[in-house]
């Protein structure tokens, strides 16, 4: 029920208003325990393709340090249309396989807690994720747009927006408390600019798309306790949550059972911000 009520919330947050925007001053960095950052990565829903008893499938190859063993992989999607696609795959080239092959939903919080607990694992078992290509195509398009001369982009790209004078991180109003969104989904971000350039043309007019990366917003969580950072907020691709929220009414957001090993709205502003982040 508590990630029923997490993933509404932030549902809401989608469509929350752009109040201005702000220039943190980071002051020194205080770590705080991986669990507490770890938390915030509860909205975020990630896709696993599953057996019948919802325990992810995993992949394998061939070591290249040693062709007689094999490396196996679990991939975390980010589109469940992705993570449907390899379902479809398995139904098709592997029958044995894909007849009881499912996509589950799980918190992005449960599949950083998967690759940490086997982080020992490292040289026989890959864990990672899988960003949308439609959504590093954009992360490209921003970089490039923003003056970087990028190729490529290997990991899973957080949109934010800059703006003001001082090209502060834009915030939105949650409840009673600004926060600074950091958006799974470019177009979900240039909906919340849609309403800024409505509301505060001025603002708007300042206004730039950035790009960091999953891993930048992790370790920044995990390493630094300031305020600035505390007021990060992950907001999920809309489409990926509203199909959390019905898989999760229907019974179907199951997560691996504990120790289950793998199977083969208001209106935009600025404030000054954290240094801002690279991708």
């Amino acid at each position: 029920m508590r990630s029923l009520v997490k993933l509404g919330l932030t549902l809401s947050l989608l469509g929350g208003a752009v109040v201005g925007s702000v220039v943190v001053k980071t002051p020194t960095a205080m770590a705080i325990p991986e669990a507490d950052a770890l938390k915030r990565l509860d909205p975020i829903p990630v896709f696993a393709v599953a057996n019948q008893d919802n325990v992810p499938i995993l992949g394998s190859v061939a070591n290249p340090k040693d062709k007689s063993k094999q490396i196996q992989f679990m991939t975390f999607y980010m589109s469940q249309q992705d993570a449907q696609g390899l379902v479809t795959m398995l139904k098709s080239q592997k029958p044995d396989i894909g007849k009881n092959a499912k996509v589950i939903t799980l918190s992005m919080r449960q599949a950083y807690d998967i690759k940490i607990k086997n982080k020992d694992k490292a040289e026989s078992l890959v864990i990672e994720f899988q960003p949308s290509k439609q959504q590093v195509d954009a992360a490209i398009a921003v970089l490039k747009q923003n003056g970087q001369d990028v190729k490529d982009f290997k990991d899973i790209p957080a949109f934010y927006a800059i703006g003001g004078a001082d090209k502060g991180l834009l915030t939105i109003e949650q409840g009673k408390n600004k926060v600074i969104p950091f958006y799974f989904n470019k177009q979900d971000l240039q909906g919340m600019l849609d309403q800024l350039k409505q509301k505060d043309p001025k603002l708007s007019s300042t206004t730039t798309v950035q790009v960091t990366s999953l891993s930048q917003l992790v370790s920044a969580l995990m390493k630094d306790n300031s305020a600035g950072i505390q007021q990060i907020t992950l907001v999920p691709d809309r489409a990926s949550l509203e199909y959390a929220l019905q898989q999760q009414k229907a019974g179907g957001g199951a997560k691996p059972a504990a120790g289950a090993k793998p199977s083969a709205a208001p209106a935009p502003q600025a404030q000054p911000a954290p240094s801002n982040p690279k991708k």
